[in-house]
């Protein structure tokens, strides 16, 4: 239905947002922790984490049932961008010489997105029910 849709935009939108504020975050915290080097590191792995969350956003429409056609590469490429991430962690650490530890921290930044905007809707539903 079209408000579910609009929600699950939004929803999306914010997951986005979070991702990019972690890469920011992370990657200050690493360059003053430890150097440019390694905030560099961490704002590649999470470049790397936002486009693994696009591609997931935009591969789960074309697997997802319904009247559209299917591709196999689509489904191929659902699976294949873990190959991806795992190759450009690889490179970003082999090509500044950095610890892998920045990278495959930037690389979940998604991850703390979504964990993230999952509490927040979850204390939201709580406090809307208790003010009732």
């Amino acid at each position: 239905s079209r408000p579910d849709q609009m929600m699950s935009s939004l929803s999306v939108r914010q997951l986005y947002r979070l991702t990019i504020l972690f890469c920011i975050l992370g990657a200050a915290a690493f360059s003053w922790t430890q150097g440019p080097r390694e905030g560099l590191a961490f704002v590649l792995g999470g470049l790397g984490s936002f486009g693994n969350l696009w591609l997931f956003h935009r591969l789960s429409f074309s697997i997802a049932p319904g009247e559209v056609s299917r591709k196999p590469w689509q489904a191929s490429a659902f699976v294949g961008r873990y190959i991806l991430l795992f190759a450009a962690g690889y490179v970003i650490v082999k090509g500044l010489g950095v610890n892998p530890l920045p990278v495959v921290l930037g690389l979940f930044a998604s991850t703390a997105a979504v964990l993230t905007s999952s509490i927040v809707e979850l204390l939201q539903n709580l406090l809307s029910r208790s003010a009732r």
